[in-house]
Order: structure tokens, then sequence, then C-alpha cells
């Protein structure tokens, strides 16, 4: 049996409809993907919300919480000045919730929030077990005091007025098919001199919710 062919013009036109129309499928999805793309403010109610999970606007809070009691407190106003500002050394992050993830996230807001006082400074030279933050800085201090001979100095620069230390908690419950979920900071600033805490504070966001919702 014999099948009719299309004319060429036919073939010619059924392929451009088709391209057409791909093309105009394929803008529509890029268009649809781009209009669901924002940039959002991470303080603000347009994030989402995991109440079953630690977010980046969990850190932003509970840093505030905590950062703003220390100051408010006055403590380190009895430490140093923007002239000769306290040496400070950071404990790692105590994680005791069900999550992993980095701890420094939390520790560097309080850091920025501290070192912006301009009351304290951070030691990187020195740390526990001798494991310096910054490596490359401690080689240059250790040889530029070998080349000035003051290597019997380096221990009392390295040595901090204060230290921090940090706690993270979670309390979970579900009831309902919702969860919620509190995290709580918990901080203590120790005198070295002394060996005295002499500010503890505690900060905590709780969460409710069922899947990943918008805003708080």
């Amino acid at each position: 049996m014999h099948t009719p062919r299309l004319p060429l013009v036919s073939r010619n036109q059924a392929l451009r409809t088709s391209c057409a129309i791909a093309a105009a499928l394929a803008l529509a999805s890029t268009l649809g993907c781009q209009n669901n793309s924002r940039y959002v403010n991470t303080s603000g109610n347009d994030v989402i919300v995991d109440a079953g999970k630690m977010n980046v606007q969990d850190w932003a809070l509970l840093a505030d919480q905590c950062t703003q009691s220390m100051i408010s407190a006055g403590v380190l106003q009895r430490y140093g000045d923007q002239t000769k500002p306290a040496g400070m050394l950071l404990n790692a992050l105590v994680n005791e919730t069900t999550e992993q993830f980095d701890g420094d996230a939390i520790l560097k807001k309080i850091r920025i929030a501290l070192l912006n006082t301009g009351r304290v400074e951070v030691i990187m030279t020195a740390g526990p077990g001798g494991r310096a933050e910054d490596p490359i800085a401690q080689n240059a201090q250790q040889s530029k005091a070998m080349m000035n001979g003051s290597d019997n100095q380096l221990l009392a620069k390295n040595t901090p007025d204060l230290t921090l230390t940090a706690k993270l908690l979670q309390n979970q419950t579900r009831a309902s098919g919702d969860t919620q979920t509190a995290y709580i900071l918990q901080m203590t600033l120790t005198d070295t001199d002394s060996g005295r805490g002499i500010w503890e504070g505690e900060a905590n966001v709780m969460k409710r919710g069922g899947k990943s919702t918008i805003g708080f």
C-alpha cells in the first residue's frame, strides 16, 4: 500500500510549529523558576521555617539575644578599652542537639558583636591544646618573637583575660501532627585571673508547625 507523503512545505511548517511550541514551553518554565526565586531578609518573616530543624535565622536570633545580654550587663566595661582591649578565647560550641551543623556559625556572629564593642579582641594565635585558629598568624608571631628576642613574652601575649563557653540544647515534642522545637543557647564568660564566671546568659528560640512554612 502506498503511503502518501506530506508536501515539503507542510513538513517544514509542522517542524517550525513544533520548535516554536518547545521554545515557548522552555521560556515559560524558565520564567516560572525566576518568579519563584528572590532574596529575603534573614531576620524577617519571609524566610522558610522548619519546625524540626535549625535554620539560619535561629542562629541569628540566639547570637543576638546572648550578645545583647552580655553587653547590656556592663561586664565588658571592667576590661580593657579601645586603646588596650582585653584578650579573649572562645571555646568550641558544645552541641547537645540531635542535629549536625557548624557551630562556628553561631560563634562567628557572637564574635562579630563582641569585637564591635571595642572592649575585647579575639586571640587567633593560641587555643586549646596549642591549636591556633590562624596557624599562619601563629607562625608569623613566633618568627617575629625569635628575631626580636622576645620569645618569653609570647605566653603572656597569648594568655586570654577572658574565655567564653557555649552550649546548645534542644527540646522537641510532637502532638497532633505538629512539631514544637526549642533551641537553648547557654553561655558563660570567665575571668582567667580569678577563675570565676562573671556573666552567664541564656537565649532560646521556639518554633511550632508541620512541614516547612514561610515566616514564624
